[in-house]
């Protein structure tokens, strides 16, 4: 059932119900530049968007086999734990993007869209590239329905993701709240009626703490890791999927496979050849992503 965000132009598909008490993993992947290899760079970009193919989408290397891992789950049988998408495309690209994952053999519980046409009707074109607001009410959103939840977060940056994820992990929390969280919003460039919004959802949410338990950033645009310091220890930035497949299974959320299967993936795409495997692997232990022994092991792998 596709239905409206609370005051915010949101396009939201829920296709699993999970139990009200339900609090266990949940993943919530943003679908642009972390999955899909999707530009924002400019308004012809933009414009474009909602005229491509399932075949013209393009998956950052490694990234399904890094999604197939987290559903799959770390126990004897399929584990089928839920993912969650969040995309600033328009809803109507929404089976183009179902058809790229059924290729990629990426199973989801649900999307939201950002719902481009009725921004267009509210003429407020600047929300297509604002992103925090839109993360915010996204993610406050989904909540709604899962409260009880352990988010584990994914995201990247060319957009203001780290900001937009560690505003949701103290709003709900409620580290930030009242004016403090008014006036960390304003910072955060969001409008005042999308800040009105997102306290609004926070509102209907009981506080708890711990509910994002990580947010791993993708360094789409190579930005260093140190930039990301001031978020952490939420925020984890990871250079490519191979660091990402370490540090989940680092945290038990992926079992052994996963590195090796995103190995094979680098490897075999020709816009990762000059990848330096190995170098990664060392960063990865270097930063405290994973540690040595794991490395090693998954080296053998």
């Amino acid at each position: 059932m596709t239905r409206p965000g609370a005051r915010y132009p949101l396009s939201v598909l829920d296709e699993r119900t999970l139990s009200p008490g339900y609090d266990g993993p949940v993943y919530v992947w943003d679908i642009d530049r972390t999955y899909l290899a999707t530009r924002f760079s400019s308004l012809r970009h933009l414009a474009r968007i909602p005229l491509e193919f399932a075949i013209d989408k393009r998956a950052i290397p490694g990234m399904p086999e890094v999604l197939r891992a987290l559903r799959r789950g770390t126990g004897p049988g399929f584990g089928a734990c839920p993912i969650y998408f969040v995309s600033a495309s328009p809803p109507q690209l929404r089976p183009v993007v179902a058809r790229k994952m059924l290729l990629d053999g990426v199973e989801y519980d649900g999307i939201t869209f950002k719902d481009w046409r009725a921004v267009l009707r509210g003429l407020r074109p600047g929300r297509l590239r604002e992103q925090v607001g839109f993360k915010l009410c996204a993610l406050l959103t989904g909540r709604a329905s899962r409260p009880l939840a352990r988010e584990w977060l994914f995201g990247d940056d060319v957009e203001q993701d780290a900001l937009a994820y560690s505003l949701y992990a103290q709003l709900l929390s409620a580290e930030l709240g009242g004016p403090d969280a008014e006036a960390a919003l304003a910072a955060a460039g969001v409008a005042a009626d999308d800040r009105a919004c997102i306290l609004a959802l926070r509102s209907r949410l009981a506080p708890r703490t711990g509910a994002v338990q990580r947010a791993f950033i993708f360094l789409d645009r190579g930005t260093p890791p140190a930039h990301f310091d001031c978020f952490a220890p939420l925020v984890v930035p990871v250079r490519d999927a191979l660091q990402l497949a370490l540090a989940l299974q680092q945290l038990g959320l992926v079992d052994e496979r996963a590195a090796a299967q995103v190995t094979l993936a680098l490897k075999a795409d020709r816009r990762s050849a000059a990848l330096r495997l190995d170098r990664s692997v060392e960063d990865a232990v270097a930063r405290g992503l994973v540690s040595a022994e794991l490395a090693r092991d998954a080296g053998r792998g």
